[in-house]
């Protein structure tokens, strides 16, 4: 889907800049080196979106109670999320930390080492690498398929 997003998009902007790009100087090509700019800028959007919304978004009561260990404002996370429906986070709470044992790697090797959840994480694993590589590969073939041609013919004429 990104493939796709990222075609359609440099598609519109060099359809947008066609007749400068026509009209150019073929040794400076100015609005080309626009074009790439603009592509880069738009492409950086998407990722900047994605930061703002991860560094602002609240963190889970699981993760509160977990990872940090703050018994106390987890509670107050739930009770909060339940009774409103909306998140506030107290600066001035106190911190209840609890005492209990972090994951290990023994305890991942534990579960995981168990064949009704390894191949659970096994097919999950090859499906992203699958996917992954098929998308990429498929991709990439187009693009030097397509520049060997355009190569070769310009060579031959």
């Amino acid at each position: 889907m990104k493939f796709l997003a990222a075609a359609l998009v440099s598609l519109i902007i060099v359809t947008a800049y066609k007749d400068s790009i026509i009209n150019d100087d073929f040794n400076t090509l100015k609005h080309v080196d626009y074009c790439w700019r603009l592509l880069i800028g738009l492409g950086c959007l998407p990722g900047c979106i994605a930061m703002y919304f991860r560094l602002t978004i609240p963190e889970t009561p699981r993760f509160t109670m977990d990872i940090e260990r703050n018994v106390g404002q987890a509670t107050q996370d739930i009770d909060n999320v339940l009774s409103t429906g909306g998140f506030y986070v107290d600066p001035d709470a106190a911190v209840q930390r609890v005492q209990a044992p972090k994951a290990s790697r023994r305890d991942f090797l534990q579960h995981f080492g168990k064949w009704e959840n390894g191949k659970v994480l096994l097919g999950a694993a090859y499906s992203w690498f699958a996917l992954d590589v098929g998308s990429s590969t498929m991709f990439y073939q187009l693009v030097f398929t397509y520049m060997r041609s355009r190569s070769l013919s310009t060579a031959l004429v």
